[in-house]
């Protein structure tokens, strides 16, 4: 396989533990075009691939309290400046009604905003991914790594004997249109 064909290289893990322990060794051995694959988070695997804190859940909150501002401040314009009404006598401000209003506006905006940024900040992920249907059983029963041929490091007969240093099993080369070779 020519190294123009390959994509990166596959390997197997079957325990939590021992996924993490490699993350961190790929990332101490100067890999940076890496990824695991796993059926579930795991606990420890952001630091021990090097991944710092996501910026997300900040433009979550700040959304939050957009959605807040908006509902407040139309209700408050609605019923009290443009067209305000007496029902049965309560003050044209009366905040404890528009409370069921304020949250479903806080959680519309916080749901389509934070999804329309996951998207875009999706986008910019510099680590390749694997062609579809290569890493089989990563979303089941296995962690797999996933080392990319674009790292400055890559050379295939290395990469394959790390990998498999690491103690991974099934370790396989991938090319560019899915296809994997041991």
């Amino acid at each position: 396989m020519t190294p123009a064909t390959t994509a990166g290289i596959l390997g197997d893990f079957y325990e939590p533990a021992d996924a993490v322990t490699a993350a961190a060794r790929v990332r101490a051995a100067g890999w940076t075009q890496f990824d695991f694959l796993t059926p579930f988070p795991i606990h420890g695997m952001d630091e021990a691939m090097g991944q710092k804190r996501s910026w997300i859940p900040w433009a979550s909150a700040a959304l939050a309290v957009g959605g807040i501002l908006f509902a407040q401040g139309l209700q408050n314009y609605v019923m009290v400046w443009d067209w305000p009404l007496n029902f049965g006598g309560k003050p044209f401000f009366s905040w404890p009604a528009f409370i069921p209003i304020t949250f479903e506006a806080m959680v519309f905006w916080s749901a389509l905003g934070t999804a329309f940024i996951a998207i875009v900040a999706g986008k910019k992920d510099s680590v390749p991914q694997p062609p579809p249907m290569t890493a089989t059983g990563a979303t089941v029963d296995r962690f797999v790594l996933w080392i990319a041929a674009t790292d400055p490091k890559w050379d295939a007969a290395e990469a394959a004997r790390f990998v498999a240093s690491l103690g991974a099993d099934h370790v396989r080369l991938v090319d560019a249109e899915g296809g994997t070779h041991a």
